[in-house]
């Protein structure tokens, strides 16, 4: 083990391996984690600022992020030309990216470009269309057929004519197979429709459940405009990301946010993945969904004609998620038990590396799990796709996996650290979750041997003082 210690820890100084021995330690003390939230409120308060900031910045900060040179990437929404300033923001990351040895990435948040409160209403207008989609589909078989959509339409616009419904279906039917099924149905109804769907339904006075959660659903105009600024915003960004070849990774949020940010990530994927794959959308294992989601999304790129990328992780909303449901009264989107998010995590990655090995895809493994990391490997060989240029990327956030990181990259794998920065008070939340995370880690293998490799890494240099060394190198994601 020191051999391999001393390997994977040689560009790292002394001081730093002791601040990350402290601090994944600390991570492992559960009430500590915890109660992290609380016991920074109360020393913010009896400490103060200075103290509290101070001493997170030294250790925490330190070990996950890169600083505070620029804005976070947790943002807050004030008004539409501060989300304008935030594209400026993402741009310098872009640029960084494309400086860097190697391909390079950057990483977005859609809740920094667009109002939070609007995400959430295009998720539920989204949701909506399917909803519709299973309504129309009565005998459950996957597919609405002429006579299943024409009961639909007549509950929503009773007084519309034969041919009316005849030009409605055949909008959706562009293939003239006289069905449809989810794919075509959702990509074939836009949001920019709902309004004058909603016109129509109270200009006729239709007052049935079917009209009224439509009504209740739909984007307004004003709403379908900042929704088109949105996407403009983020289409800026994908272009410069093709213009200086920079992969984008479009990053997961929250269940409420998330259908905006898929379809966003499809209208986007539409234009820029032709050629080769820029924009990734991200899949969060966790979600009882998310394989099916995934899936869908393949057979989409498929028949549209363009590159599926993926970011396939673990997910880092868990208690949010489960609180929020339950406060709601609605089933918790979050699997059980862990087996089950590893188990729907290697499914998932089975997958999407079956499409990577027909040059149908390409995927980053942004995961801190070693049997995660060993099962892309064995795949990896197994379906004959090269380390480097293969289409698989490994993705580690830093501070985090670096015994990981730094053995795949010295073996030739394309292994990159995804590298946050902003002022300290901006970056609070996100160092809570990597304390969450590397304290469900240390209940594992992989953090445990990440710690015993420090422990006998700090041994060997401070028994024999002026044997540390520096020179190994990693790829960054901005």
């Amino acid at each position: 083990m020191e051999l391999e210690a001393r390997s994977i820890f040689n560009m790292r100084s002394t001081g730093e391996l002791l601040r990350m021995y402290v601090v994944l330690k600390a991570c492992s003390i559960t009430p500590l984690v915890k109660n992290a939230e609380a016991l920074v409120r109360a020393s913010r308060r009896v400490l103060g600022d200075g103290f509290t900031f101070g001493l997170m910045r030294h250790t925490f900060m330190k070990q996950f992020c890169a600083g505070a040179v620029a804005v976070s990437r947790t943002y807050s929404y004030e008004d539409e030309a501060t989300c304008d300033k935030h594209v400026g923001i993402f741009l310098q990351a872009i640029a960084t990216g494309a400086k860097l040895p190697g391909q390079g990435f950057a990483a977005i948040k859609v809740t920094a470009l667009g109002n939070p409160m609007l995400l959430e209403r295009m998720s539920a207008a989204l949701l909506e269309i399917r909803s519709l989609f299973r309504e129309a589909d009565r005998d459950g078989d996957g597919f609405v057929d002429r006579a299943e959509f024409e009961a639909l339409y007549r509950q929503l616009f009773p007084a519309a004519s034969q041919e009316a419904m005849g030009r409605a279906f055949a909008a959706l039917d562009l293939e003239g197979a006289g069905r449809v099924d989810i794919i075509s149905w959702s990509h074939r109804i836009h949001l920019a429709d709902m309004p004058g769907m909603v016109a129509r339904i109270k200009k006729q006075g239709t007052r049935t459940r079917l009209s009224d959660s439509l009504v209740a659903a739909a984007l307004t105009q004003e709403e379908v405009a900042l929704a088109q600024a949105l996407l403009g915003r983020v289409a800026k960004l994908a272009a410069a990301a093709v213009g200086t070849n920079v992969k984008l990774m479009i990053d997961a949020e929250h269940t409420y946010f998330q259908p905006a940010i898929d379809h966003t990530t499809h209208v986007l994927g539409l234009s820029y993945n032709r050629a080769s794959p820029i924009i990734f959308n991200t899949y969060q294992a966790y979600l009882k969904g998310s394989y099916e989601r995934m899936a869908e999304d393949m057979e989409r790129a498929r028949r549209e004609g363009y590159v599926f990328a993926a970011k396939l992780v673990r997910g880092a909303y868990v208690q949010l998620e489960r609180k929020r449901a339950a406060a709601m009264g609605y089933e918790s989107p979050i699997w059980d038990t862990i087996e089950d998010t590893h188990s729907n995590y290697n499914k998932c990655l089975e997958a999407v590396l079956d499409q990577v090995a027909e040059h149908k895809a390409e995927v980053m493994v942004a995961s801190h799990n070693q049997a995660s990391i060993e099962r892309t490997v064995s795949g990896m060989a197994a379906r004959g796709l090269s380390p480097s240029g293969g289409g698989v990327y490994f993705g580690q956030l830093l501070g985090m996996a670096d015994n990981l990181s730094f053995t795949l990259g010295q073996h030739g794998y394309e292994a990159f650290k995804y590298v946050p920065y902003g002022p300290i008070e901006l970056v609070m939340p996100y160092l809570m979750r990597r304390a969450h995370e590397n304290s469900a880690m240390t209940k594992g293998p992989g953090i445990g041997k990440e710690l015993a490799m420090l422990r006998t890494e700090l041994w060997r240099r401070l028994s024999h003082p002026g044997s540390s060394s520096r020179g190994a190198k990693m790829h960054a994601a901005a």
